[in-house]
């Protein structure tokens, strides 16, 4: 059967719907009737819907994803797609701006998500070494007392059978060394460490890295005044300059050596480390015979670095040009620590109670014990005359 034409009604189904309603208007009762009639208006609108009804066709998100123009547009991200954009597609068009990064929230919070990555990058720190040098055990008191030898017993010599033997002698030192407190403290909001997670870690994390930092250099520099540690550098003999030889000439390789000479010369335990500025030691590791070959190695090898059998430690926490050689074992020197870190988190300063502030403190107390300060040999580099 063809299809009518779209909002003409067939002319047979009309004069029957005429007919029926004047023989319902002739016959039926006035509420009969209008049921009737609401039976009959029912029918009207349901075919005129049937008729004048669009046809349902395919969205616009669905023809954007079958356009082959708009898929290489995507693609490329270049060239020009065309849309066939029509009745009510065109509703999806409402917003008559140019859409931009800046419109959609770059930079700040709005449509676009951001792809943010956790945590805080710290700055630059260097590798804290010093401490895993030297030999560190545990004590209960402020004050730590040691005895040494300051004068050594003579050496003993043959004897006349029956005879009396000579007598020998010794004297002692007693030797003190005070705790110390090596501290540092922030103040933040109480509301910033709840909602910044990231920020609370770092605190946690940063505060104890600067206090040992602090450690680091009060162990090899420290002066011994007031609250400073008596570093190893200060009590360390100093370098004996004449074990040079002007006539041959010498390099820092050179200077290493005669330091080491030295310690055992002096019968002093054997050194098993070098403290050098990396300048310094990148100096040495870059020197080339004549040939213009490495003295200390081929650059590709992964070889621990080394210098006459003793373990190179390079680290800014020493002053450039200056180097440090001595004993890791417990009887040359030895870290006692009183309280390791501690990292307390409290609003028991000044106001910060109602002010919902708190301060975040590191601290560990500690003190360093040099028992045979000839062990250790420190010195600068000097240039040789014959160079």
């Amino acid at each position: 059967m063809p299809m009518p034409n779209k909002g003409v009604v067939d002319p047979e189904l009309k004069s029957a719907l005429d007919a029926l309603r004047e023989g319902i208007a002739a016959a039926a009762p006035a509420a009969k009737l209008q049921q009737l009639q609401q039976q009959v208006d029912a029918i009207d609108i349901k075919l005129a819907n049937k008729h004048s009804a669009d046809v349902i066709g395919p969205s616009f998100s669905e023809k954007l994803q079958s356009n082959e123009d708009f898929a290489r547009l995507i693609r490329d991200r270049k060239g020009t797609a065309r849309l066939n954009i029509s009745g009510k597609d065109l509703a999806d068009f409402e917003r008559k701006t140019t859409i931009t990064s800046a419109a959609v929230g770059q930079m700040t919070t709005g449509v676009l998500q951001i792809d943010r990555i956790p945590g805080i990058t710290a700055e630059a720190r260097q590798v804290l070494k010093v401490r895993d040098l030297l030999d560190a055990q545990p004590t209960s008191m402020q004050v730590v007392d040691f005895v040494r030898v300051s004068t050594p017993m003579a050496i003993a010599s043959p004897v006349v059978e029956a005879s009396t033997k000579p007598e020998n002698t010794v004297t002692f030192t007693s030797i003190s060394e005070k705790v110390r407190t090596i501290a540092t403290w922030i103040p933040a909001t109480k509301q910033i460490l709840d909602d910044f997670v990231e920020l609370n870690s770092f605190i946690s994390s940063t505060l104890p890295y600067y206090v040992n930092l602090a450690e680091e250099i009060q162990l090899l520099s420290g002066d011994g005044t007031g609250e400073n540690l008596h570093g190893l550098i200060p009590q360390a003999t100093a370098f004996n300059t004449a074990l040079l030889v002007p006539v041959a000439g010498w390099n820092k390789i050179d200077i290493v050596g005669r330091a080491i000479q030295q310690i055992t010369a002096a019968k002093e335990l054997d050194p098993t480390f070098v403290i050098l500025h990396p300048n310094d030691w990148f100096g040495m590791r870059l020197l080339k015979d004549s040939f213009g070959r490495y003295i200390l190695g081929d650059p590709q090898t992964n070889v621990r670095p080394s210098l006459f059998g003793l373990d190179v430690v390079y680290t800014t926490s020493i002053a450039s040009g200056t180097f440090l050689i001595g004993s890791g074992s417990p009887i040359a020197s030895q870290i006692r620590d009183r309280m390791e870190m501690q990292v307390e988190v409290s609003t028991e300063h000044q106001d910060y109670f109602v002010k919902n502030l708190v301060a975040v403190r590191a601290e560990k107390r500690l003190v360093l014990i040099t028992k045979r300060p000839a062990s250790y040999v420190s010195g600068t580099f000097t240039t040789s005359p014959a160079s």
